[in-house]
């Protein structure tokens, strides 16, 4: 009772804190990236979740939201899955979706955050409170970003025995923002019996099939995807690096990549080296939760990461690892240098961006991209140690 009414507290005042991060006179402009107001748009409340709100408004009215979207403030096109132009939008339900709704979700996940939290523990309650206000997990709130919903999906499929239950979630949050699909894997934490890889195959095939009728769609999707990558400024991916114009004015864009690409090469093959030894992994088990959070989250994280150029947004999912990292701190080296890496970044994280916009100064979002290079290589080396050495002998929950 006591642990549930400081959760109860905790989430009353950081549910202040981030609505009042909203209001661009406050705090706001020091932590979020502000959109680009005008008049005609003064402020705009969850503004990645406006654009998905209008193109469904839009597409009532008969528009190609996939080529115009004249409904939305910024005139976005709809770069996400047809599934979206699908929901029931009616003016009645106006104030329903673009505020009550994104309210909703955004305090589901504060509360799911801290109820991961051990309060007797005053390290977890410093590492998680750095985490709600990283500049990821703030500029994810406030624009109400999908990843929010898959980040819940995500802790929903972890806790699921029913393999009927996570394909129809899979299939869901992979035909609305496509990256999921990765997420499929999570059907095999059963094992790799004739029924689980008919599971995996039903849903290939589903997704294969309901991709092939909306091709046309799809590659209207993929000629924008312009509009889906980030610029250096909110960038989380292996490309980073090496599209900073102040290393661009001194080295050549391949060199840079090559060093970001060597850089994780050569972490991750000390990483593989030495969890050999270390006791990170020595109890990894399927039918723990906290396990099965740091696997899946791992997969998310490096799999986005080595992908196109992802806004920070995809950052949120390491938080999914935090738990495993937590228990095995005390007996891992391996861990505790994971989690004082992961420290490192949460504590630049709000400098970093005070020093992207306000002094427009990239240094601290220089040594940011680094650090992802290494917490990726060595989540990627975690995860290929579990495929390749522990599923052979791992008990999964029936």
């Amino acid at each position: 009772m006591k642990s549930n009414f400081k959760i109860h507290i905790l989430v009353f005042f950081l549910s202040i804190a981030v609505i009042l991060l909203i209001y661009p006179h406050i705090f706001y402009k020091y932590f979020v990236l502000q959109m680009p107001f005008s008049d005609q748009v003064p402020q705009s409340y969850f503004a990645d979740w406006t654009a998905l709100i209008s193109a469904a408004k839009c597409n009532l009215l008969g528009y190609d939201v996939f080529m115009e979207n004249p409904c939305d403030s910024w005139n976005r096109k709809h770069v996400y899955g047809t599934i979206f132009l699908l929901l029931p939008y009616s003016d009645n339900l106006s104030d329903f979706y673009s505020f009550y709704l994104p309210i909703f979700f955004n305090l589901l996940f504060l509360y799911v955050v801290i109820s991961h939290i051990n309060f007797y523990k005053i390290e977890q309650v410093i590492i998680y409170i750095l985490f709600i206000f990283s500049s990821a997990t703030l500029l994810a709130i406030e624009r109400f970003n999908f990843d929010v919903i898959i980040f819940l999906t995500l802790l929903l499929i972890c806790y699921l025995r029913s393999n009927i239950l996570k394909l129809i979630l899979i299939t869901v949050i992979t035909l609305a923002k496509f990256y999921p699909i990765i997420i499929s894997i999570s059907l095999f934490f059963k094992g790799f019996s004739k029924k689980n890889i008919l599971y995996f195959i039903a849903f290939l095939s589903l997704v294969s099939l309901i991709f092939f009728l909306d091709r046309d769609n799809l590659a209207k999707v993929f000629s924008n995807v312009s509009q889906m990558e980030a610029d250096h400024h909110l960038a989380f991916g292996i490309m980073h690096f090496a599209n900073f114009p102040s290393l661009n004015d001194q080295f050549p864009f391949e060199h840079l990549l090559i060093f970001s690409i060597s850089l994780m090469s050569i972490v991750y093959f000390f990483s593989y080296l030495v969890l050999k030894k270390d006791k990170f992994l020595s109890n990894f088990n399927f039918e723990i939760y906290s396990d099965r959070l740091f696997f899946i989250g791992g997969v998310v994280c490096v799999s986005t990461y080595l992908l196109l150029s992802n806004y920070i947004y995809r950052e949120i999912f390491i938080f999914l690892t935090l738990p495993f990292l937590l228990k095995t701190i005390n007996q891992s080296h391996f861990a505790k240098f994971t989690i004082l890496l992961i420290v490192i970044k949460l504590v630049l994280s709000p400098f970093t961006f005070y020093y992207i916009f306000s002094l427009n100064d990239d240094t601290l979002n220089i040594i940011k991209s680094i650090l992802d290079n290494l917490i990726m290589s060595i989540m990627l080396a975690s995860l290929v140690n579990i495929f390749f050495y522990k599923s052979k002998n791992l008990k999964f929950i029936k």
